[in-house]
């Protein structure tokens, strides 16, 4: 795998912590508890000089929004600000917005990372899903954008979530 920092790096500077590893593993099982708990060690433990500072942060917050903590995304965006070539931050800060339902902020996320890495899997998926969505209207035959779509979305729109079930 090609240095995604440049060829001054040596591979000691690098090497990412332990406690960040750890907790991918926990975030891929879904134990999102353990992951928090491990990213936001990292976070907290890292060397300002560390080149993975704003990966820990991005993944510290992207673990909080997973828990049902949306000031999480706060993290996401810090972990961006000035990042040049990790695309994982990118990556983080569009799902987490994608989750809160932060549309705009999504394609921003989005389209700031696929600069940095036009070919990252992650990010072309997320975009292909939102262009999905974005084709297909309420009204299933007519386009989004047609007036009768918009209509009826506008006379609907605040009841969609009316039907739920009460607990």
């Amino acid at each position: 795998m090609a240095n995604p920092f440049g060829p001054h790096m040596s591979d000691q500077d690098l090497r990412m912590r332990d406690d960040f590893l750890d907790g991918l593993e926990c975030f891929r099982t879904d134990d999102y508890e353990g992951a928090l708990l491990l990213f936001r060690a990292a976070d907290e433990c890292a060397e300002m000089d560390d080149i993975y500072q704003n990966r820990y942060t991005s993944f510290h917050g992207l673990s909080r929004v997973y828990m049902g903590d949306s000031s999480g995304v706060k993290l996401c965006r810090k972990a961006v600000v000035g990042e040049t070539r990790d695309v994982e931050v990118y990556y983080n800060l569009a799902m987490a917005e994608h989750r809160l339902g932060f549309r705009e902020s999504t394609y921003m996320a989005l389209r700031r990372g696929l600069k940095v890495n036009p070919e990252h899997a992650g990010l072309l998926r997320l975009k292909q899903q939102l262009v999905l969505r974005k084709k297909h209207g309420l009204i299933p035959g007519l386009k989004r954008n047609n007036i009768v779509n918009r209509l009826v979305g506008k006379l609907l729109r605040g009841t969609r979530h009316a039907y739920r079930k009460k607990e």
